[in-house]
């Protein structure tokens, strides 16, 4: 859950288009007064529209704690000039929340950390953008300082991209491995996991560009696919099949228990009408998660991030899990 936390009207007015854009983008979020602000401890990150001095004299203990974990905190002034990525930028996010809400409004984006004001990307944001394991801190300190008057060494797997101008900040090479390299420090892959689900005798086109969307609401290149993953009922659907085909991914099925047990375990939605229909609670959700553990052979749970909950698009609904 983000928040986005107002003083004034007019702070108002631009919270509420701020969580138009977050909307789109299906991410949560929720307008708070700040006389009714409160931290729940389930944030994933705070916009402040209000003076810089509030936030840092009032907030900021309270929600820093470990740079690792933490919540994103944004800040924008009301006048619709700033926004300001301050706490959390790179693996919480906080640069790519401010970038996303900063170009959509058309507004000044400061960043303030070191290798983004040299225009050079950080181990922690490669992570990031990447979908790897997050680094150590002493790795991330080392290699960031090295970024700011060197180009360490960057060794990808085969299947990867150079991607956000990753050549101005490092000698990239490839290798067969799946892991990835940033001079003697390797950072594993987290695995995205696609879970499908559609009315029955759907068009590939439909399933393929349903895909696409999911993929650009959360910036993942589509090389980037580790696995899809739907439903028994829906394993012989042709425009899923083909789908998958298209990507040149692998799909794993699973059966209606397996999914209808997932959901004592996770905290997922029912679905009565898609159990009196299909005799599981779910499809896309609880296939994104179950394919993630299936191919990393993953046996915790908790290691599971649902990044998009099930999204509709003619007829399809697409999730993305990661672990």
């Amino acid at each position: 859950m983000i928040k986005i936390v107002y003083l004034t009207k007019n702070a108002e007015n631009l919270a509420e288009n701020v969580k138009t854009i977050l909307d789109y983008y299906l991410y949560d979020s929720k307008l708070v007064k700040l006389s009714d602000f409160k931290k729940d401890g389930n944030e994933s990150g705070y916009i402040f529209i209000m003076a810089s001095g509030i936030v840092l004299r009032k907030f900021i203990d309270e929600i820093k704690n470990d740079k690792l974990k933490d919540p994103f905190v944004i800040i924008m002034d009301e006048a619709k000039n700033n926004i300001v990525p301050l706490l959390s930028n790179h693996i919480g996010k906080g640069n790519y929340f401010s970038e996303l809400i900063g170009n959509s409004l058309g507004l000044n984006i400061v960043k303030t950390t070191a290798t983004d004001s040299n225009n050079k990307v950080g181990v922690d944001e490669l992570s990031r953008i990447y979908f790897l394991e997050v680094p150590k801190r002493k790795d991330i300190l080392l290699i960031n300082k090295k970024l700011l008057s060197d180009k360490p060494e960057l060794v990808l797997p085969n299947t990867f991209k150079p991607i956000n101008n990753l050549d101005k900040s490092y000698n990239i090479s490839f290798h067969d491995k799946n892991s990835i390299l940033v001079d003697n420090v390797e950072l594993f892959q987290k695995t995205v996991s696609i879970g499908i689900g559609s009315k029955r005798n759907i068009e590939k086109n439909k399933v393929y560009w349903a895909v696409k969307k999911a993929l650009y609401l959360r910036d993942i290149p589509s090389w980037r696919i580790d696995i899809f993953s739907t439903v028994d009922a829906k394993k012989n659907e042709d425009g899923i099949l083909k789908t998958t085909e298209k990507f040149k991914k692998n799909i794993i099925i699973f059966e209606n228990n397996e999914i209808n047990e997932l959901y004592s375990k996770f905290p997922l939605k029912k679905s009565e009408f898609v159990y009196n229909t299909i005799g599981a609670y779910g499809v896309s959700e609880p296939c994104a998660i179950l394919g993630a553990l299936s191919f990393k052979n993953e046996k915790n749970i908790d290691k599971v991030d649902l990044i998009l909950k099930k999204m509709k698009k003619n007829g399809v609904s697409v999730s993305i899990a990661i672990v």
